[in-house]
């Protein structure tokens, strides 16, 4: 089973407490984000989670040292845009960012590292020439510490639509090829998360699978059952996880976030079940249900 923590939220930031709790207590429970009624008790056993996959601008390095001290295996997206507070309130300056990069990928290798460099936004004070500058800082930073990045250009709603410009194919073409270069360059391999370019340029751009089957293979050194994620956008190409984030439970303040639209911590636990108020699961007419799962058989070698 391979757990994703997660695409809606920070945890390695912002609730490693609560996670940390749930892996000594083995289980979590998680809200259906559609059918809010419905809820699942996820088993975190180490016996039975194959992998983490985390997600996160700004990770607790403690945190993930006790993770692994807990005798789980993960890998993570550490995001690094040259966004200033106006664009991301709550991130850090970059470059401390980056040395936290470094550090990472020293104490765990650098196959269980990913930097993303996205959502990619255009506006007045960030052009394209602003990003490719910044892009070849933090690539030229970053060369030895992982072997991918992951980028996308930013989809635009109506949330944020007064702030970002709509990204026209000669920009993400500039874009692109500068970006490939750049990535050669520092032995890092440029992958795009759920877009097709395939329309505006010849160079071959890779489609990522964030949650990556070879990749996790590798770490793990044994085969494993999931397959494509379906429940996933068309063009994308990750394998089958449970994501055990909660939706408007991150503080980052990122205005092109999709994940936030309101704040449901006001009464946070972090002992709780579930990553939200502690009051969610009280109600007695709720449905907790035991979620199916994918059991992996640990001595089923992978072959390179």
């Amino acid at each position: 089973m391979i757990i994703s923590a997660s695409r809606r939220t920070d945890i390695p930031s912002l609730h490693t407490k609560w996670f940390l709790n749930r892996l000594k207590e083995e289980y979590v429970i998680t809200q259906n984000p559609i059918s809010k009624n419905n809820f699942y008790k996820i088993p975190l056993n180490k016996n039975i989670v194959d992998i983490i996959v985390f997600w996160s601008k700004n990770p607790n390095i403690d945190f993930l040292k006790e993770v692994r001290d807990l005798g789980y295996e993960f890998y993570l997206h550490f995001t690094i845009t040259p966004y200033d507070k106006n664009i991301e309130i709550n991130i850090p300056d970059k470059n401390l960012l980056i040395k936290n990069f470094q550090t990472i990928s020293k104490l765990f290798g650098k196959e269980k590292i990913i930097w993303r460099y996205d959502p990619i936004i255009l506006n007045d004070d960030f052009d394209t020439h602003y990003h490719i500058n910044n892009f070849k800082n933090f690539a030229d930073s970053l060369n030895g510490y992982t072997d991918e990045c992951i980028f996308s250009f930013v989809q635009i709603y109506s949330k944020i639509k007064n702030n970002i410009k709509n990204i026209n194919d000669n920009d993400k073409l500039l874009l692109i090829e500068n970006m490939k270069e750049i990535s050669e360059k520092n032995n890092i391999k440029l992958k795009s998360c759920s877009q097709d370019f395939d329309n505006i340029t010849n160079i071959r751009v890779e489609k990522s699978a964030c949650i990556d089957k070879e990749r996790i293979q590798k770490i793990l050194g044994y085969s494993i059952k999931e397959k494509k994620d379906k429940s996933q956008r068309k063009l994308c190409n990750c394998i089958e996880s449970i994501d055990i984030g909660m939706y408007n439970t991150c503080t980052n303040g990122c205005i092109y976030c999709y994940a936030n639209s309101k704040n449901i911590l006001k009464d946070y636990d972090a002992n709780n079940e579930i990553l939200s108020d502690k009051n969610l699961i009280d109600n007695k007419n709720i449905n907790i249900q035991e979620r199916k799962i994918i059991i992996n058989e640990k001595n089923a070698v992978f072959k390179l």
